[in-house]
């Protein structure tokens, strides 16, 4: 967009989107208005030309009739001067005068070939006066003289009208011709001249609208790629809108928002920081005094400082439990806040995979036992030795195993599964368990999330679970997905890691 300078002026412009798109359709109304006009113009010349083609025409028409009825009335006089008869002699006198008066007629009609016509008429009138003296002798019976005159005066009279009338019609006629190339030089002009109003007008529309629309399509662009950047936490970035309307206000209004959430993320971050740093802080300091109570409980089950009563021991086991578990979720905090505050640390080696699988299943098998759960391994012959953390990969498993035990009811069925995949290798820990509703699969991962439906045994663990697999598996370069038919048809946790086959 900053490489179109009219893009630019169109997007500088002080005035509102509204008001930029309805000047846009004034423009091309206006552009179709001109078009319009301009065939129209052009039809008008096409028309009054071909009307000046028709009369044309018809005067063509006029003059060929003049033409022929000069001819055929000199022939008749010419005949008719060589016969005695005065019947014939009167009739003849009578259409020559008549004629006369057609011709005097043609002359409104044919105007531009006046002095032409003039001509016509004069000789016309002398060939009358000759043809009547003609007449006049042969009636006094002076046949020879009135003979002698025809052939020195009337032929020759008759002759020079017979030339004017070609030429007046020869003359029409290349008038016509002249008149048909004026008119297709009209038209191809008129043609090109709409064509060219055509074609200009399509590229005005077309300019505009590329202005009109980029104006407005850019700032949109580069404002929805800094919402992207905004969304992937990147508040680094500003949109530079030239834009003086409405686009130009959401943009100035974007950069503001984006430095705010720059200002409120870098708080976050620093809350958020202080708090792991503070969890871990609790942490160590929780676990010393814990381990201690829970060591103490221990001694003193084993009647190292003498005997018990049953209540003493029962109080005593229920210390030991308690502690156990506080010092459960004091290690899944401390581990969590390690994963939150990017501290965790892997220790990648190689081991074998199947081991890690079959342990786990050995430290949930007593478990399983007392409810009569079944447990089953299903590892594939091409997974051995692989390179991952040991003990974090140990703690995922054991993890997934516990929640599937935990959750599956008496009878039921506790399995693992590994294939190798490509350049992974994917672990599925399945259960015929209660399930989980379809709603409640894209929160099976948050921290401290419990969902509604309640454990098999009767407890509920921290929440904490799940989410330091996630963390775990994440850190490796691996996936963590879970997937349920329903409430009451079993559960299925799986990962894969881009651990290579050894």
């Amino acid at each position: 967009m900053r490489s179109n300078w009219l893009i630019r002026l169109v997007a500088r412009l002080p005035v509102s989107v509204y008001t930029k798109l309805l000047v846009a359709f004034l423009a091309i109304v206006v552009l179709l208005i001109t078009v319009g006009a301009a065939g129209l113009r052009a039809l008008s010349d096409v028309n009054r030309h071909a009307e000046e083609l028709v009369i044309l025409h018809r005067k063509i028409a006029a003059y060929r009739q003049l033409q022929h009825d000069t001819t055929g009335q000199l022939y008749s006089v010419a005949s008719a001067l060589l016969a005695s008869n005065e019947r014939t002699l009167e009739a003849t006198l009578r259409q020559l005068n008549q004629f006369g008066y057609d011709l005097d007629r043609l002359q409104f009609v044919a105007k531009d070939e006046v002095e032409l016509l003039g001509r016509v008429h004069a000789d016309y009138d002398r060939f009358i006066k000759v043809a009547t003296q003609v007449v006049e002798l042969i009636r006094r019976g002076n046949v020879t003289e009135g003979q002698d005159l025809q052939r020195t005066q009337a032929s020759l009279l008759a002759d020079r009208l017979e030339r004017l009338t070609n030429e007046l019609v020869n003359k029409a006629e290349g008038e016509m011709v002249a008149r048909i190339e004026v008119s297709h030089g009209a038209y191809l002009t008129a043609r090109w001249v709409v064509i060219g109003f055509a074609v200009g007008s399509i590229g005005l529309a077309l300019v505009f609208g590329y202005a009109i629309s980029w104006s407005l399509i850019g700032p949109v662009k580069e404002m929805d790629a800094q919402l992207k950047e905004i969304a992937v936490g990147d508040f680094s970035q500003r949109v530079t809108i030239p834009n003086r309307d409405e686009l130009g206000a959401l943009a100035t209004n974007l950069n503001r928002m984006n430095e705010e959430l720059g200002r409120l993320y870098q708080q976050l971050e620093a809350a958020n920081r202080h708090k792991s740093e503070f969890l871990a802080s609790m942490s160590h300091e929780l676990r010393t005094p814990l381990n201690a109570i829970i060591g103490f409980s221990e001694v003193l089950l084993d009647r190292l400082f003498g005997d018990l009563n049953a209540k003493q021991e029962e109080y005593l086991q229920d210390v030991l439990e308690s502690g156990r578990h506080l010092l459960s979720l004091i290690n899944d905090i401390l581990d969590l806040s390690k994963v939150e505050a990017g501290r965790m640390e892997l220790e990648v080696g190689r081991f074998a995979l199947p081991e890690i699988l079959e342990n786990g299943l050995t430290m949930v098998r007593e478990r399983a036992g007392r409810h009569g759960i079944v447990l089953g391994l299903d590892v594939d012959p091409a997974i051995n030795v692989i390179e991952a953390d040991e003990r974090k990969v140990k703690q995922v498993v054991f993890n997934l195993l516990s929640n599937a035990v935990k959750f599956t009811p008496d009878g039921g069925q506790v399995g693992i599964t590994a294939k190798l995949d490509a350049a992974a290798v994917r672990i599925t820990v399945w259960d015929t368990g209660i399930g989980i509703a379809k709603e409640d699969l894209g929160r099976v991962f948050n921290k401290f999330e419990q969902l509604s439906q309640p454990a098999v045994t009767g407890e509920k663990g921290s929440g904490l679970g799940l989410a330091i697999c996630k963390g775990i598996i994440e850190g490796h370069g691996g996936e963590i997905w879970c997937d349920s038919p329903g409430i009451g048809k079993g559960t299925t946790f799986s990962f894969a890691l881009p651990a290579k086959d050894e």
